[in-house]
């Protein structure tokens, strides 16, 4: 039987690391502007309602580039199959191929 080993690793390029940065602090800046929003009674609320998307919008951005700045790395190693043990396995079958009925 032929043995396969994968060993397979990830890493972030630049794009993933800053996505990494934005899906983090876009709920973040989004709580602070909305903490701040609900606090003022007087005034334009536009430049919190702005902080408000703005940091959604970096959030789901962030999702994108988490999954398209990334690095696989794969190293496939192959074993060979043992000859000795998968002939003792055809042996004990008791099958042979010449051995199988003709159907003509």
């Amino acid at each position: 039987m032929t043995k396969i080993d994968i060993t397979s690793q990830q890493e972030f390029t630049g794009p993933g690391t800053a996505g990494v940065l934005m899906f983090l602090a876009g709920p973040v800046l989004s709580a602070i502007a909305w903490g701040e929003m609900t606090g003022v009674t007087n005034g334009s609320l536009t430049g919190y309602w702005l902080t408000v998307w703005l940091g959604a919008f970096a959030c789901q951005c962030g999702i994108v580039f988490m999954l398209v700045g990334r690095k696989y790395d794969h190293q496939v190693t192959v074993h060979p199959a043992d000859q000795a043990l998968s002939k003792l396995g055809e042996r004990q079958s008791g099958v042979e191929p010449h051995a199988l009925p003709s159907l003509l």
